[in-house]
């Protein structure tokens, strides 16, 4: 069920009392937020890892495999500062 927010803005904000059905979708719209959050957070902190192990390696190998990543390891500092870096 779709949630009017507006209207319970509205409501809340005259202390006009909610009805269940209004603090159960609330509720339920509130839960799915944080579930969106922690999934994030997840996804997140994995792509962390992986921009920590490809600079480790980067710094260790000076390349990539096959690939020269001197033009590379800047940007990867960069993106790993922006997203948090080492911050578990």
């Amino acid at each position: 069920m779709k949630i009017d927010l507006p209207e319970l803005e509205r409501k809340l904000s005259y202390g006009i009392n909610l009805t269940i059905k209004e603090s159960t979708i609330l509720l339920e719209s509130m839960e799915g937020f944080i579930d969106d959050k922690i999934e994030l957070q997840e996804q997140l902190n994995t792509a962390k890892k992986h921009i920590e192990h490809v600079i480790g390696t980067i710094k260790h190998d000076g390349h990539l495999g096959t690939i020269q990543t001197d033009w590379i390891l800047p940007d990867l500092e960069k993106v790993l500062a922006v997203i948090g870096g080492n911050d578990e």
